[in-house]
């Protein structure tokens, strides 16, 4: 896995990730990014969404999507 991309995210160098070559997919990405932002901001939902230039309720929707909730 790429180092920069590790620290930049903070993803865990033990998960598998399901890619034919060994990388994140861009879900990964996108999920594990989310899960980050909303720890840097101490959960503040409006702040992660113009972080990432999405509505709140797009945001609400990734939230779910990646069953976010339920790891925080």
């Amino acid at each position: 896995m790429n180092v920069y991309l590790q620290r930049y995210l903070g993803l865990d160098e033990r998960r598998e990730y399901e890619s034919p070559a060994g990388l994140p997919t861009l879900r990964a990405l996108e999920r594990d990014y989310i899960l980050f932002l909303l720890d840097v901001t101490a959960r503040n939902r409006a702040e992660v969404s113009r972080i990432l230039d999405i509505s709140r309720s797009t945001l609400y929707h990734k939230i779910h999507r990646y069953d976010i909730e339920r790891e925080s």
